[in-house]
Formats: structure tokens, C-alpha cells, sequence
């Protein structure tokens, strides 16, 4: 089977190679759905992701998990550029924004980067070292250390003042 005339897939993966994205699907679409924005399906955010990965050659990727994570990350990240460029013409056209009454906890954790949400995901949720996770979105181990420790400052912060009814 080829693809624009191409290689075909059955040429540039092989069977176990087929399998093991059948096999990360799950785990890869929980990860989305934290990474994500709240309006963009994570099986989207995979789809896209592994429709990448096989235009690829099956042996130009070292480590398939992580591969799909980081461009999992990227597409979530120019997801949110797009969605911030968009929301800014939409706030020239519409009056005083209206607040939220009920602001929630996920509220909280939505106002982080991709980049740190995926982070305490892989972290604080997984049980993934620090290092391994911040290899996986593309950042160094010091640097993701910084911003897991501001970003659980961060969201204690928000939810004591919330719970404290200041």
C-alpha cells in the first residue's frame, strides 16, 4: 500500500513496530487529554501525532513512547499559539469578558504550559523520575525541576486562596 506515489507503510514499519503503536494508543491519549486544551479531543492530538510518525521511516526513531510524547507536546502547544491568536481577535470583536463565578481547580492547572502540565502528569501522576520526564518534553532535567517546584507552588497557592474565600 503507498501513499502520493510514495513508499508504502508496510515498507517503512514492520509488523512489530505496527503493534507497538496499537499498543501505546491508550496510554498516549490519557496524556493528551491532560496536556490538551480542554476543547481539542486527544484523540486528535494522537491521530496527528501518529499520522507524523509514519511518514517516517520506522528505524529514523530511536525510542517510539517518548517520540510521540514530545510531538504530542509540540501539537498541543501550537494548538494553544493558535487558539491565543484566534481568542485575541475574537477579544476585539466582544465586549468586557464575563468572569466565571465557580472557578475551578482544573481552571488552575490549565493556565499552565503544555510543557509543565505534561511535566506533573508524567511526575506526579505516572511516577516517572524527573529526568526521564523532562527528556520526554524536550526540556533539561534542571529546568524542569524550576518549573515542577513553581508550578506546585503555583497551583497551593491558588487553591489555598480559593478555599481560604479571599
Amino acid at each position: 500500500m503507498t501513499t502520493g506515489g510514495g513508499v508504502g507503510i508496510d515498507e517503512r514499519w514492520s509488523p512489530e513496530g505496527l503493534g507497538e503503536l496499537r499498543t501505546l494508543y491508550g496510554p498516549l491519549r490519557r496524556f493528551a487529554a491532560v496536556i490538551g486544551r480542554w476543547d481539542v479531543e486527544p484523540d486528535d492530538l494522537v491521530q496527528e501525532a501518529y499520522a507524523r510518525v509514519l511518514r517516517r521511516r520506522e528505524i529514523e526513531i530511536e525510542d517510539l513512547g517518548p517520540y510521540l510524547r514530545r510531538t504530542i507536546v509540540n501539537l498541543a502547544t501550537d494548538e494553544r499559539r493558535r487558539a491565543r491568536k484566534g481568542a485575541e481577535v475574537v477579544q476585539q470583536l466582544r465586549p468586557a469578558p464575563r468572569s466565571d463565578d465557580y472557578p475551578s481547580e482544573l481552571t488552575d492547572l490549565l493556565r499552565l504550559p503544555e510543557r509543565v502540565r505534561a511535566l506533573l502528569y508524567l511526575v506526579d501522576v505516572e511516577g516517572m523520575r524527573s529526568n526521564d520526564a523532562a527528556d520526554l518534553v524536550g526540556m533539561s532535567p534542571p529546568s524542569a525541576r524550576v518549573a515542577l517546584m513553581r508550578a506546585r507552588r503555583r497551583l497551593r497557592l491558588e487553591l489555598s486562596v480559593e478555599s481560604s474565600g479571599e
